[in-house]
Formats: structure tokens, sequence, C-alpha cells
């Protein structure tokens, strides 16, 4: 059999061995001696030749040499190239079985990569599915911190907070507190220097009041948190302006007309209803020197949507309507007369206040809203707030609730100072029972905090706890860290803010007490530098408040409020509790009296959290049984902490004793396993 040979040399290369396989037949082919001797002497002659020419100088012969060499190197190199497609062609024709081994690898690469892929996708469909994340708005991803910003921190000297006394605390909010977003009372010009020294007028909507700073300091303060990646809301009042707000003189927007029958409505302070402004009577919930807009017209809400749009281009995040209770009344609704005595809260005129056409106005301004974020790209939050209404929920949903479908958020008062109410709580529930009677949609609406502008702070663990544990969006109210109780208006600070201002004509009402200055520390070196007495310590000890912030953040301070909402924050924001549904968890009668809340959130694809609030006990001991429920469990926040149940280590069983007695109560979290 003759074996195949692939010859890699050049043409010269084959031409040569052909030369030398001739020379060598014809060596071997017998001749006469004349011609061998011949053929031997000519050999002879051209070695000598060429041995000559070596030895010799002659530079052209050495040149030619050296051509040579170089040659032969490139032939060399050529020897080892690449075969071409001619030379596999030629393999296949004299040597089949690599091309069948080729083929063969090839259908065996295919197969296998087919394979893969179609095992990939199988897995993809019925293998176990990754957790998914849904993606949440800022104002349901992260905590909201609500603020008055007269009342943080003043750089000044006038002993009145500010925008740079704001921008210098910005670290505290983002690191200290863990807030996403902060929301800034009424800063607009008149409602704090105005020359009837009441809060909450309004002068102008699209400037800042003097005693804040400037709109050189509102960017600076833009600049700032969003540099930390804050978002910032701002608050408005669209339900009245001051009789000296510059759209009155240009005619700019209309103003209600008081009605004919106007004796059959109520004053919010018990003041006159109607306002005299050129000869004409306009309606005026909140009486003198404020009077009401017509949320109707369209030239106010043209006007008002200017204003929105002059903030959004300044580069706010989304604005809360405070007052949205009052925005349309109809005050033929209630009976009563006309009186300077306040009937309001005789009579609770509900019918009076949260109308449809106040949703109609609402719905306008969402439209606005979701203008500006197509426009700019950016999530923009639009929030409502009842507003000063002086009366709380009911055994029922919020009334709030009627904005449910033109508002992102509506802050919730279940969980605030007595459910809202400033003259008596007629609800039942002293529990959890009627904020879990609402729908998930409607709980996964609502932002929760235990104060507001118009309900003062009041210390109470399990209110606080529920507002982050619960389905909705947490919002911590300025000083609600420091575990404050102002539940009580003992004096008027005179000589720091809110210095001599009052609410309306209402110079007691309580609802000062949510805009005292914040205690950075004891002495108020630290919200004003030109408080060099011992004004600011004797405020604190009148309002018994006897933690601050410095106290609070000094090593060795231990467990407190501040690092309770530390934890909750950390636990909302890095689990599952942003959109869980919840399930309430039955319990024995016994324990109605020991058990504020007990419920599971629950998500696809993520841990059950089992929440216990516990009320303070006046039992010796309860247990929580959760085998029906979890293997083992895993304490992920224990409030005040327990030697016996460590966070993040799992317990060998699920049953929890709750024995030790604490006057505030006592929260837990567990992860069920």
């Amino acid at each position: 059999m003759n074996d195949f040979v692939v010859y890699l040399d050049d043409p010269k290369q084959q031409q040569q061995q052909q030369q030398q396989q001739l020379q060598a037949k014809t060596d071997q082919t017998p001749t006469n001696n004349s011609n061998g001797q011949e053929k031997s002497a000519e050999k002879n002659s051209t070695s000598n030749n060429i041995d000559n020419n070596s030895k010799s100088g002659n530079p052209l012969e050495n040149k030619t040499l050296l051509e040579t060499n170089e040659s032969d190197e490139a032939n060399q190199g050529e020897k080892y190239r690449l075969l071409t497609s001619e030379d596999l062609i030629q393999l296949d024709e004299n040597s089949p079985k690599w091309k069948r081994i080729r083929i063969g690898l090839l259908i065996a690469f295919w197969i296998i990569w087919f394979g893969l892929l179609i095992g990939t996708i199988v897995y993809v469909i019925v293998g176990p599915k990754c957790a998914t994340i849904p993606k949440l708005p800022f104002w349901k991803s992260t905590v909201g911190y609500w603020v008055d910003v007269f009342a943080f921190k003043d750089t000044t000297g006038d002993l009145v907070g500010d925008l740079n006394g704001f921008i210098s605390e910005a670290e505290y909010i983002k690191n200290v507190i863990g807030a996403g977003y902060v929301i800034l009372g009424p800063i607009t010009k008149g409602f704090y220097n105005n020359r009837h020294k009441i809060f909450g007028l309004v002068e102008d909507y699209d400037a800042v009041d003097e005693t804040l700073g400037t709109m050189d300091d509102f960017r600076r303060l833009i600049k700032r948190f969003h540099k930390l990646g804050i978002k910032v809301i701002l608050t408005f009042n669209f339900n009245g302006i001051s009789v000296e707000h510059k759209w009155i003189a240009e005619k700019k927007a209309k103003l209600t007309k008081l009605p004919s029958n106007f004796g059959k409505g109520y004053s919010r302070y018990g003041q006159e209803l109607g306002v005299d402004i050129e000869n004409e009577k306009y309606y005026s919930v909140f009486g003198w020197p404020s009077v009401d807009l017509d949320l109707t017209d369209s030239s106010t809400q043209k006007a008002i949507f200017d204003s929105i749009g002059h903030w959004m281009r300044e580069g706010i995040d989304g604005i809360l309507l405070d007052n949205c209770a009052f925005f349309n009344e109809i005050m033929e609704s209630t009976e009563g007369t006309r009186t300077t005595k306040n009937a309001w809260f005789s009579g609770y005129p509900n019918r009076q206040l949260f109308v449809n056409t106040s949703v109609n106005f609402v719905g306008q301004v969402k439209k606005e809203i979701d203008s500006w974020s197509q426009k700019t790209g950016k999530e923009k939050l639009l929030a409502v707030s009842a507003g000063d209404v002086g009366y709380g929920t009911m055994d029922g949903p919020d009334s709030m609730l009627m904005f449910r479908d033109v508002a992102d958020l509506i802050m919730n008062r279940e969980f605030v100072t007595n459910k809202g109410w400033k003259t008596g709580n007629p609800r039942n529930n002293l529990n959890l029972t009627n904020y879990l009677s609402y729908t998930n949609d409607d709980m996964m609406r609502s932002g929760l905090s235990t104060a507001n502008p118009s309900e003062p702070l009041s210390w109470n663990l399990l209110d606080l706890a529920a507002t982050f544990l619960l389905p909705g969006s947490p919002v911590v109210y300025y000083g609600t860290e420091l575990g404050i109780a102002n539940s009580h208006l003992r004096y008027r600070p005179d000589s720091f803010y809110p210095k001599d201002r009052q609410l309306y004509l209402s110079p007691n009402d309580v609802s000062l007490l949510a805009h005292l200055p914040m205690p950075w520390n004891s002495n108020g070196k630290m919200f004003s530098e030109a408080i060099n007495d011992t004004s600011f310590a004797d405020h604190l000890r009148n309002y018994q408040i006897t933690n601050t912030v410095e106290s609070y953040l000094a090593e060795g301070h231990g467990e407190s409020v501040l690092s309770f909402i530390n934890n909750l924050v950390a636990l909302y924001t890095s689990s599952s509790l942003k959109w869980a549904t919840v399930e309430p968890i039955p319990y024995p009668p016994q324990y109605s009296q020991a058990i504020f809340g007990l419920f599971a959130r629950k998500a696809k694809d993520f841990p059950t959290l089992i929440v216990a609030i516990m009320k303070p006990l006046t039992s010796e001991y309860v247990i929580l049984d959760f085998t029906s429920m979890c293997s083992t469990l895993t304490p992920r926040i224990v409030f005040p902490s327990n030697g016996y149940l460590l966070v993040n280590t799992t317990l060998p069983s699920a049953k929890i004793y709750v024995g030790e007695y604490v006057t505030s109560g006592q929260i837990f979290v567990f992860q069920c396993n």
C-alpha cells in the first residue's frame, strides 16, 4: 500500500528533490568509463570553483552566497505554513477518515450546544425562581422625614430656623435618621413673617419667607440634598391666602363669595365666616385675615399650576397639599348659627368637609404633577393631608381615603396623637383592628406617622412601631426620634421660635406643640449660637424633655428611641415590608389585654415576617406559639432588647416567652424559617 504524503515544501524545493531523485537513478545506471570520467572531472571542477569562490574576497560572490542563505531561511519558514483549503480538500480525497472525524466532531459540538441551551430554558421555566423585588417609587421604598424648617436650626442669630441651618443637618437626616426624602412644612412668603403674627398665612406662593432665607439658599438646599440622594417635597396650602396676597391686587385668582346662607356653616376657629375685601364679602373657614380661594375656577387653577411649575423648575420632587379637607365646603349641610363661639367641636361638621369637589381639584393637581414627571423623566410625588380638621378617625377608614384615586400618598391619622381628636376620642378600637379593616391598596397608599403639623408629638412606642411594620409608607415627624411627648401646652416660648406667633386667633391651640424647636442639645447652642442664657434649658425642663440628639448619639448611651427607629428604618428598607401583604394572626382571647397587634407580613418568594406588638403586661407572662407557621424563628427586631432573644440568631423553636414587665410595651419582629 502506498502511503499518502502531504508535501509542505514550495515548488523550488520540490524541483530540487526531483532532481536529486533523478540524479540518484542516473548514478545507478551503467555508463562507459569515458562518460564517467568526464562527469567526474566536471564535478570536481565545479566543486573546486565553489571552494575557490568562497575563499576569495570577491564582494559580489559573497553577496550572492548571503542572499542564498537568506533564501534558505525563508524557505525553512514557509515549510511550516498553515494548511490551505486546497490542502484540506486533497486530504479529504486521499484520506476520507479525517473528513468523517471532523464532521462527527462538528455534529457533536452542535448537539451539546443545543442540549445546554434547551436545558437552560427548561431550568428557567420550571426551576426555582429568584425572588422578585418590585420597582417602587421613592415614597414607598424609603422613609420620609417631616420637618418644620423654622424649628430646625438657626444660623442667622434671630433664634428662628432657616434654610442654611437645615442644609447643615443634611448628614443627620441621611445617616442618622436614614430618610430617603424630606417633607418641608410651608416655607412660602408670609407663613411666619407677616404683620398679623399668625402662622400659616400665604402672601406669595413663588417666594421664600424672608426669615428662612433666599431662593439662592433654597437652590443650595436642593443641590445638597439631591447629592445625598434625598428627595425634597414642599408643602402648600391652596385652601386660602392672606388678604394681602399679590393675587388679590393683580386679580389673578378668584375668591370664594360668601353665600347668603352663610349662617349655616361653621368657622374652624369660631371666627366670622365673612371677610370684607373691596366692599365684597368673601368666605373664610379660618377667619380674617385669610380668605378662601375658589378652587373650581379655571383662572385660580392656572395661577396655582403656574406656582407649582415655578417650584418644579427649581428641582423639587413633589408637593404635599395641606388642608385638603377644606378645599371645597358645603356650608348648608350642617345646621348652626353664626357665632363668635367655636361651635365646630359640638357639631363635628363631617358633611361640611371632605366633599367630592375637593377630590376634583386634587385630581387636576395630579394631572399637573404627572405632566412634570413626564417632562423631567423623574418621579414626582403628590401627597395630601387633611389639615387642622380638629376631629380624627372614626371606627372605620380615615375620611382622607376619598383621595385614593387622585393622590400618590395620603397622610393617615390612624396613629397620630389621640387618632386626630382634639376634644376626646369617641373611638372604641384601641388596637390595630381599625387599620387592618382597610383594603391592602388603601393601606399601601397611606403615609403613616405619629405626629404632623396639626397633631403634636405624644410618645407611644406601639403606634410608632405600627407605622413601620404595617403596610404603608412610614414618615418620621421631627422630634419623634427623641421620644418627645408634647401633649399639653404648658407655656409658649417667647425668646425663640415660635416666639409670639399663634395659629390664627387661637393662642392656646395644642397644634403649636408640633412646632417647637429641635432639641439638639440641652443648652440650645446647637439650635442657635445666639442662645446665651438658660431659656432653652428651662424650656426643655418645662416640657420634660430629658433626651437630646447630642445625648442619644454620645458613646455609652445604649439603647434608645433613636436606635429603635434606626433598626426599624434598616429593616423596612432592606426587607419585603415595603410591599408585603398583611394577615392578622389569631390569638387566645385571654391575651387581648396584652397584645396590641399580632400579624404576619407575607411576600412571594420572601421569608414571612411575624410581628408582635405587645402592650405593657398586666399578667405574669404570655407564650406566643408560632409552631403552626414556622419550624424556627430568627429575631430581626427585639425592643427593648432581650438577652435570650438575640437579633439575627436563629432560635431552636417557634415558641416565645414574653414575661418581662415593660411600661411602654415590647416590639418583636421574627423571620419565619
